[in-house]
């Protein structure tokens, strides 16, 4: 690739991202404008140089976020800007760039966010008797880890510096999981009126009586359309609970993709 192309194509993915990193922080949403933007950039460039692979990636990539967003595992918001940065800069320097940009945005989100939200947490009072699955469940996940982290250990498959740093993301990680109901019923949920849900709102389904889950039939959706409303309607419910003022994630985005320009085979240097 021509190394003008490749400049033009960073400064597209780190202005955009930039630009992501600003309104998701300020107002908790990461604009259209924005990611529909950096996707017709990347599609422009992707038939001007003929990379046609490139184009399927980037529709790959968008395939993939939108299960996981259907799920209500991520916002729209995000799922469009990874499919903007996949149609810019699949790859860089031969490494598969979303790949190590999202590996290094998540470790940085895991350990901020966990620090951040437990000690806050904290403050307030535990409430053990609501977190107890979380707890259990955390207990499993760190014994599967810790075996997973000796055997690397033993075998070393990544270096001591490496193990530190997934050693200390992922008790983080697993502190957050044991108590993540609690966190989220402390800080994230709401109580929202029908009529003032938003197109895509993820409705905090574990909060939701077990008779109106079964009759919503959600299975693994977890974003509410005009469908869902209609049958609350006619079940007689008025409010659901929903999360609101989720943290941003945008800009560890911004983040994870600098680190993965500066360092292109992130992944690579962690599991060496």
């Amino acid at each position: 690739m021509a190394l003008e192309f490749l400049i033009l194509r960073q400064a597209i993915v780190l202005a955009g991202c930039g630009a992501a990193a600003y309104t998701d922080a300020k107002t908790g949403l990461i604009l259209d404008k924005i990611t529909y933007a950096m996707i017709a950039a990347g599609i422009l460039l992707n038939v001007m140089q003929g990379e046609w692979f490139w184009l399927v990636i980037g529709a790959a990539v968008f395939a993939t976020g939108y299960v996981i967003y259907y799920m209500g595992k991520i916002g729209g918001g995000d799922v469009k800007l990874f499919t903007g940065i996949a149609f810019l800069l699949p790859f860089y320097q031969e490494q598969f760039f979303l790949l190590n940009a999202l590996f290094a945005a998540c470790i940085l989100a895991v350990v901020f966010y966990s620090i951040y939200y437990l000690s806050k947490y904290t403050r307030t009072g535990i409430d053990w008797k609501e977190n107890q699955p979380g707890i259990q469940k955390a207990i499993i996940f760190g014994i599967v880890i810790g075996t997973w982290l000796a055997i690397v250990s033993i075998t070393q498959v990544v270096s001591v510096t490496a193990m530190l740093i997934l050693g200390i993301a992922l008790g983080l990680a697993l502190l957050f999981l044991a108590f993540e109901k609690g966190i989220r019923h402390k800080f994230f949920l709401k109580e929202i009126s029908i009529n003032k849900l938003e197109e895509d709102e993820v409705i905090a389904t574990e909060f939701l009586k077990k008779g109106i889950r079964e009759k919503l039939g959600l299975k693994f959706k977890g974003v509410f359309g005009e469908k869902e409303k209609t049958i609350l309607k006619e079940l007689g419910v008025s409010k659901v609970p929903v999360y609101r003022n989720m943290p941003p994630f945008g800009p560890f985005i911004l983040l994870g993709c600098i680190a993965a320009m500066l360092w292109p085979d992130i992944l690579g240097l962690i599991f060496a």
